[in-house]
Parts: C-alpha cells; structure tokens; sequence
C-alpha cells in the first residue's frame, strides 16, 4: 500500500506543474454517510492535470463528520474525470475514483479507542453552471477500508489564475 501512495503522490507531483494553465477550483460541501449515520463539512480543492488529459484533475479533500458518540473523518484523494459536455451546457457529469482514510475515535470510561481504515473511492455526480460560484451534487461508496455510502453537495468556485 505504501508503494501505491508513493507512486500516486508522485504522479500528481510531476503532473501539478502543467495545472498552472488551467483554472483550479476548490470550495465547502455537506455530507452524509451512512456507516455512521453522521452528517460532515468538508473543503475541496480540484487541481487540473492536463499533462494526463484535458478533463482529469486531482481531487483531494476532507471531510469532518459528527456522529452521535465520537470522532470521524476522512482524507481523501480522488482523480476525477469531466465528461465533455456543449460550451452553454448548464451542468457536467463526473466520475471519480482514488483513495480513502478514514479515522473513528471515542472515549469510553477514560481511555481512547481509534480506528483508522484505507480503502478506495468510486463515485459521480453533476456540476451545476451558475456563474463565477457553482454548486455539485454527487455520491461515492467507500470499499475496502470504510465500506460506506456517502452523498454530497456543495459549491465550487475558481482559485487562482488560469483559463
């Protein structure tokens, strides 16, 4: 697994330097996930890799969850693909896919027990066009390590110079 982060975290390193051409995005979104029946916030930000292709860019993000009793979050990494769509097209579908950690903990009678599980992302959804800020609505489940359903939804605005 170690070889695998490396080499993920490696790609990105050598394909961000081409981002600078492109817009990046990033922006809050609410979650809700279904392993722990839990609402989240979270922040995004989406980097453009055109060295790869046109419509992938890296996705990390993280997601704070509030369950009814302990701690949980998520980082994730995901690469995301953006069908093309028409230029006056008011919304764009995605798919994504990547990697997955996620960390319970809670007290009980003094002492701390945690969990941290690793697993993959598969997901989708759809960016909505609506100006210079642009809400999304999409969904994953987790496999292997958290083995949820979680949805989502937010707003996504341009960061920095770019097309």
């Amino acid at each position: 697994m170690k070889k695998l982060l490396s080499a993920v975290a490696l790609a990105g390193m050598l394909a961000v330097p081409g981002a600078a051409q492109a817009q990046s995005m990033a922006g809050p979104f609410l979650a809700y996930t279904d392993d722990a029946e839990a609402f989240g916030v979270g922040g995004f930000i989406a980097i453009p890799l055109p060295a790869l292709h046109p419509n992938i860019s890296l996705v990390p993000d993280f997601i704070w969850f509030f369950p009814d009793a302990g701690n949980l979050f998520e980082v994730n990494g995901d690469l995301m693909y953006t069908f093309p769509v028409s230029a006056d097209s008011p919304v764009a579908p995605f798919a994504f896919g990547g990697l997955n950690i996620a960390r319970f903990s809670v007290d009980i009678a003094g002492t701390n027990f945690s969990d941290t599980n690793v697993g993959i992302n598969l997901g989708g959804g759809v960016n909505f066009s609506a100006g210079s800020v642009n809400p999304f609505a999409g969904a994953k489940v987790e496999l292997e390590g958290g083995e949820s359903f979680v949805i989502f939804g937010g707003l996504s605005f341009p960061i920095g110079g770019g097309a």
